[in-house]
């Protein structure tokens, strides 16, 4: 049977660097991944390096690409303001299809990913369980919708289908990813343990009684192919989630004894400020245990997770749309986390 060929966008981050590495792992898929630096993949992916806010760099680097079956859009850079971050995110996906589609041949799909700030999580309180078929959120719009309404553009006259996934805090691994709740944790926590500290949570009262979800990488990976190759998800928006939410005063304890530890109390803490001075503890454990990673500000995104624990509002989506039109995986976010830390320990990311 003939190859696939997916072209991914965003390759270097979480999302992307994984699909790549499952769409490898089926040999059904040839991969070509774009991104601006080296993603951490084996000579099995095409990568070409490429800043996607330069168009004409684009053009001029985004070529052979003719035999690409799939898109799968997850680039996604975060500005000072979300009105930077809109503008930013709507010239990257513009310049890249700009330059891309008028190469491929016989496009069967293109794949967006986006996230529930389509919904107005990042804004304040808003209706949960979110439903596809919600506004999206305004005053101001978020660039999702914009990224959208340019694809759907695009489509006219053509005979490509789209899809859209959206999950909520995307949990895995990748180097360097600006979205990882699950090492930002990982990290904390064994920062803690070595200072001899209980496990506390960083955020605040509210955030830690509201209700929230999480998403497996993996589980979001397969969710994106069957969205791309299945004709029922044809042109469609669908919620990703683990399939179940939590509160933090329940999980919280767990996790820390997943690491061996005791649940501190609530106390509201910056993490950025929190780890500015632990460089050099994190590189004495990087030292004893033979970690790979030695710059902790690479390592975990600190100011993605004080945005995360400083949430006072639920994030709860509904997964009967993906579940109605043919997908029904779901995963125990508990069990999620004791295998992601378990990965994080046998490949030597954590003690």
């Amino acid at each position: 049977m003939k190859k696939k060929v997916a072209l991914i966008a965003g390759v270097g981050g979480m999302c992307g660097g994984n699909m790549a590495q499952f769409l490898h792992a089926t040999g059904q898929w040839d991969v070509i991944g774009v991104s601006r630096g080296s993603p951490e993949l084996g000579e099995w992916v095409r990568h070409i390096a490429a800043d996607l806010l330069d168009p004409q760099q684009t053009q001029e680097r985004l070529v052979n690409i003719e035999h690409v079956t799939h898109i799968f859009y997850t680039a996604l850079l975060t500005g000072k303001s979300y009105e930077e971050e809109n503008d930013l995110n709507t010239r990257l996906m513009r310049n890249f299809l700009d330059a891309a589609l008028p190469q491929i041949r016989k496009l069967e799909h293109i794949h967006v990913l986006e996230g529930v700030k389509w919904y107005g999580y990042h804004k304040g309180a808003y209706k949960t369980p979110a439903r596809e078929d919600d506004p999206p959120c305004s005053n101001p719009p978020y660039f999702y919708e914009e990224q959208h309404n340019y694809v759907l553009k695009c489509q006219q006259g053509q005979s490509w289908t789209w899809s859209t996934t959206r999950p909520g805090a995307v949990c895995g691994y990748a180097n360097g990813a600006r979205i990882n709740l699950m090492m930002v944790i990982a990290a904390y926590a064994t920062i803690m343990k070595e200072l001899g500290k209980p496990l506390i949570f960083p955020g605040d009262e509210a955030t830690y009684h509201a209700l929230t979800f999480t998403s497996d990488v993996g589980m979001l990976n397969r969710a994106m192919l069957w969205a791309s190759t299945d004709p029922r998800a044809a042109n469609q928006a669908f919620n990703i989630g683990n399939g179940d939410a939590f509160r933090w005063h329940d999980m919280w304890p767990r996790i820390a004894a997943m690491f061996g530890m005791q649940a501190g109390p609530v106390k509201t803490t910056c993490l950025v400020d929190f780890m500015a001075d632990k460089e050099p503890l994190w590189r004495d454990l990087v030292h004893r245990h033979g970690l790979k990673q030695g710059d902790l500000f690479r390592l975990a995104p600190w100011g993605y997770a004080d945005t995360v624990f400083s949430r006072k509002w639920d994030n709860m989506i509904s997964m009967v749309k993906a579940n109605q039109f043919g997908f029904t995986e779901m995963i125990d976010s508990e069990a999620m986390m004791q295998r992601i830390f378990n990965e994080f320990r046998e490949t030597r990311i954590i003690p």
